[in-house]
């Protein structure tokens, strides 16, 4: 069952959202945790990873980026091109700068001269933002700001000398560009002294600019509990409000282990996170996946803690230390497309150990956890809910093993609608379902259509308050949602 005690039970009706608010049910709804559930029996969450493509798709070419490329950066699908803007080093690792790459199908990369920045003499290269020596640029978040007609394009980045704590001019500096490849530097420095592994959300959130990081206030004794995740948010980009601790280890985490940073992003209607977990003994990098249902300040995380980013297990260029960027996945043939960065080493590994790319992993669409049901029937009954003048669609994958082949379905799941009494509905009853017994997921959403007997359709029933009971074997449910 998805409760495996009375306690444990007891704890996520305790932190379950208000799902009085009304929710926006043309959005997929996630079984990340129960705030849909009200019963459930003989089901199991699983948690699921992407897939990795098998070979790193932007990889070390050139003196400037020797060391490794690094996705302290974004990847954007912006007026028909993918385009990604990423942090690189020489070899000697003690001068980041950020570059720009660009392609037609996210897999082939081109490094374009760009003629912006000089590099060993000359600007051919493809560097868009660097800094005069001792001082350099690590870090950078390039947000789509589709509002803004003059400067469709803003850009978070960090810049400094050293850590030196009585200077004032290091910290998060902004910029803004028209093609993302000029940027004018001119509004500077915007948040003095936070610290150099921050992200920023790559599009607005609930209306704001916001900034996950490491605040100051880590380096005056609030962060006792190790390195930990602050946020900050704006309107404008220049005033920004007062940093808030929202991430911090907690008991449930391994002692030798600290939050490194949080890339943050929308996903129908939650705000989703890669958690980047830094393991000091031995020292290595993963990213677990969390999320929010308050627009990213109070953050769920599975009880059990499981990577959605692991490192590769054998010697590989991905084998230490992974992590994602500042954007959402991509939505791209049916599937999410994860970019992240891979490292074959971690903190103090010399080149050329700690050789380094940047990777794709391809996940389902909805597909971060499902209610999963074997050879014996499982029941999930949602919380009531008003139901729109609209179908409901279901993705569902009616296979015990997800590894099989995809069209190998030997399970099926059939939904029920019933009324907010928890009654079944005439017509709409589980034998009136037409079962679903194929793979939804190449479907739009990956989603299918519920069918009842007599063409009978969840519209029907509009401005109802219904709750709908799904039962499954062999199957995964990953999400419902409602299309007009």
């Amino acid at each position: 069952m998805i409760w495996q005690s009375t306690n444990h039970f007891q704890r996520n009706r305790e932190n379950r959202p208000n799902m009085n608010r009304k929710p926006d049910l043309t959005q997929a709804q996630l079984f990340l945790d129960d705030a849909w559930i009200e019963e459930a029996a003989f089901v199991s969450r699983q948690w699921h990873q992407p897939r990795k493509f098998p070979d790193p798709v932007l990889k070390p070419e050139h003196p400037w980026e020797r060391w490794c490329p690094s996705l302290y950066g974004t990847v954007l699908h912006w007026r028909g091109k993918f385009r990604m803007w990423y942090t690189c080093w020489t070899r000697d690792g003690n001068q980041p700068r950020t570059a720009y790459a660009e392609g037609a199908d996210g897999v082939a990369w081109e490094k374009p001269r760009l003629g912006v920045c000089e590099f060993g003499g000359n600007k051919d290269n493809n560097i868009i933002l660097d800094a005069v020596a001792p001082r350099y640029i690590d870090d950078l978040t390039v947000i789509d700001d589709a509002g803004d007609s003059e400067w469709p394009l803003k850009a978070l980045y960090w810049e400094g000398a050293t850590h030196d704590w009585k200077k004032q001019d290091w910290g998060i500096y902004l910029a803004r560009s028209k093609d993302g490849i000029h940027w004018d530097r001119s509004p500077g420095l915007v948040l003095p002294q936070w610290i150099d592994r921050f992200n920023a959300v790559s599009t607005k959130l609930n209306g704001q600019y916001v900034v996950y990081g490491r605040s100051a206030d880590l380096q005056r004794g609030m962060g006792r509990n190790g390195r930990s995740v602050w946020r900050t948010e704006s309107a404008d980009l220049i005033h920004w409000s007062k940093a808030k601790l929202v991430l911090q280890r907690d008991p449930e985490d391994p002692v030798n282990m600290e939050y490194y940073s949080a890339s943050v992003f929308p996903y129908e209607g939650l705000a989703l996170g890669g958690l980047e977990r830094m393991h000091m003994s031995p020292d290595r990098l993963d990213t677990e996946l969390i999320w929010s249902h308050d627009g990213g300040w109070k953050w769920e995380r599975a009880p059990k803690r499981p990577a959605f980013l692991s490192p590769s297990s054998d010697r590989r260029w991905d084998d230490t230390w992974v992590c994602l960027p500042t954007n959402a996945p991509i939505r791209r043939h049916h599937r999410l497309w994860f970019y992240y960065s891979g490292r074959s080493g971690a903190h103090g590994s010399e080149y050329p150990s700690n050789h380094g790319a940047i990777g794709l992993a391809f996940l389902r669409m909805d597909g971060f956890a499902s209610l999963m049901a074997g050879e014996r029937k499982g029941v999930v009954v949602t919380k009531p809910m008003r139901w729109p003048k609209a179908a409901l669609h279901i993705n569902v994958d009616p296979r015990r093993d997800l590894a099989s082949h995809p069209g190998f379905c030997t399970g099926e799941l059939r939904a029920e609608l019933r009324t907010a009494a928890n009654q079944p509905i005439k017509g709409f009853t589980w034998d009136d379902c037409v079962p679903f017994t194929r793979n939804t997921a190449a479907a739009e959403n990956a989603a299918c259509p519920a069918i009842w007997k007599k063409g009978k359709c969840a519209r029907d029933l509009a401005g109802k308050s219904i709750r709908i009971a799904f039962k499954l074997h062999d199957a995964h449910l990953y999400s419902f949602r409602s299309k007009p």
